[in-house]
């Protein structure tokens, strides 16, 4: 029965976290629609992907604060879902001749993604109650994520071909995880008395800012890091279209079958993301950053569809890595009634830097550089430098966070033996 309980664990956490992506499906069809309105910028363009980014700002954050205390799991899962679903599919319904109506339409979906956006890694910790098997399912969840990506995106290439607003009917699939959150997910009872170390208040009567002020510090440098590395890879996925078709490789069909070839690297490197990371330890975030950096200075050399592709391939390798890596540096920091916060902080970060991703681009366009690959060689500067950074900082002691976390834990344990 205990493993039956966490296999369905794990089936409703992959499940429900192809409703945590989403907002890049669009990517290989962003050259079609902007064909279709030639007086656009294309940083104006970038939006439909972006603004999702911009709601999970907010909203992986509230998400994260919420869930537990004020709303239970399964009812922000249900809801998140379901606009998602409604917001995702707008578009394609009555968005033909506007392009401003789909970015407001992207809003609505941008709060269902945001929301699962901050409970997409962070829910494996109510689903999933083994350690052992939780650690390889972190992994799994961006798995699932990619997995569903290179479904999407071939659709939306299809799609679009066809009429580019069709492309949005591809977020029909959140249907699919919608059914399964009613059906297999527990109702897990909220956590209002819970307390995370001696001291604080309970969880249920901590207002926000306590919330976010009582978390570590190695929180917030592990979400400034996801942010900058979002940032800098962000301009490339975006401009995958662009690329292929500048290059004439092709069309948007083409541009949704070479997203396949990263959304394999993906798969691969979420299943692979646990032995990695516990191989090389302090250099798990360095590898990552070393091979997307690498990724990008290739596309500046390849002159073949088939080569672009194999860069995308291992290019998804690369970008699985390291948000995961980031919660796992600080989860032992965090207590496990406060990790929603702390991931919901750093999905918030991811969110913010693959927003940036839109000025980054507006900057060189401003520039008279209108190149798809002119981020490329700035950013994979940046990955190196953050990559020796992320070495520097996975050596550092743990801190006071663990110890006080600790020194409760005793505290208890000292009382009950009394």
């Amino acid at each position: 029965m205990r493993k039956q309980k966490a296999w369905i664990g794990v089936f409703v956490l992959l499940a429900a976290n192809t409703a945590a992506a989403g907002a890049e499906w669009c990517t290989s069809a962003l050259a079609t629609i902007s064909s279709n309105f030639p007086d656009v910028p294309y940083s104006v363009i970038t939006l439909i992907n972006n603004i999702p980014n911009l709601c999970a700002i907010v909203f992986a954050i509230l998400a994260g604060f919420h869930v537990g205390r004020k709303i239970k799991l399964k009812t922000m899962m249900v809801t998140a879902i379901s606009l998602f679903v409604i917001g995702g599919t707008l578009p394609a319904i009555t968005a033909t001749t506007s392009i401003y109506l789909v970015l407001v339409e992207r809003l609505v979906f941008g709060i269902g993604y945001g929301t699962m956006q901050g409970i997409c890694v962070s829910m494996s910790y109510k689903l999933i109650t083994n350690k052992g098997l939780r650690t390889h399912a972190m992994g799994w969840t961006q798995s699932a994520q990619y997995g569903i990506n290179m479904i999407a995106q071939v659709a939306v290439g299809i799609l679009a071909a066809t009429k580019w607003n069709y492309s949005f009917f591809a977020y029909l699939w959140g249907l699919i995880p919608l059914v399964i959150v009613i059906i297999f997910c527990p109702d897990f009872p909220l956590n209002k008395d819970a307390e995370a170390i001696e001291g604080t208040p309970r969880l249920g009567d901590e207002p926000l800012f306590k919330s976010i002020k009582n978390l570590p510090g190695s929180v917030w440098a592990f979400s400034i890091f996801v942010a900058l590395f979002l940032m800098c890879v962000y301009p490339f996925l975006l401009n995958v279209s662009t690329i292929i078709v500048a290059n004439g490789y092709g069309n948007s069909v083409q541009a949704g079958t070479a997203m396949v070839f990263f959304s394999i690297g993906t798969i691969i490197g979420g299943i692979f993301f646990g032995p990695y990371a516990k191989l090389a330890k302090n250099f798990t975030l360095f590898g990552y950053m070393l091979l997307v950096a690498l990724c990008f200075i290739l596309t500046l050399f390849v002159n073949s569809y088939a080569a672009f592709c194999a860069i995308l391939f291992v290019c998804g390798l690369g970008i699985t890595g390291p948000i995961p890596s980031c919660m796992n540096a600080y989860s032992s920091h965090v207590p496990e009634n406060r990790f929603f916060i702390a991931s919901g902080i750093t999905m918030a970060g991811v969110n913010l830097g693959a927003f940036l991703a839109t000025p980054y681009i507006a900057i060189y366009e401003a520039a008279g550089n209108t190149s798809p690959t002119a981020t490329l060689i700035p950013s994979a500067c940046i990955l190196v430098v953050m990559g020796i950074i992320s070495v520097v900082l996975l050596k550092k002691p743990e801190g006071k966070a663990q110890q006080k976390q600790l020194n409760y834990k005793q505290t208890r344990l000292h009382k009950q033996h009394i």
